[in-house]
């Protein structure tokens, strides 16, 4: 995937930086897409960006593991194809909810 891409090979300055691009790209698309689809899960969508934005903020925190479980989950939800079609379903976010979840719990959230 191209966020991993970009902070493996040092493409970025900082891998916050990419990450938090990638959800401002993601958005964007999100936005765009609700003007032909009414029905876009798009709270969900936004409950999902501002939980990895709480996240992000504390990237120094974690450890190397963590931050790359960070970068899946980060690439999982910008998918906009991937378990369920997140631009045509009204429920198109819940899979990448479960992923939030399951990072959560991973890095340790209660």
């Amino acid at each position: 995937m191209r966020i991993r891409a970009a902070i493996l090979f040092g493409v970025a300055d900082d891998e916050v930086t990419v990450l938090r691009d990638a959800l401002s790209t993601h958005r964007d698309v999100l936005l765009g897409a609700l003007h032909s689809n009414a029905d876009l899960d798009i709270d969900r969508a936004f409950h999902i960006h501002a939980q990895m934005a709480m996240i992000l903020a504390r990237w120094e925190e974690f450890s190397a593991p963590e931050q790359r479980a960070i970068v899946a989950t980060i690439e999982y939800v910008v998918n906009t194809e991937d378990d369920e079609s997140d631009l045509r379903s009204p429920d198109g976010f819940v899979d990448d909810l479960e992923q939030l979840h399951k990072l959560q719990d991973f890095l340790g959230y209660v």
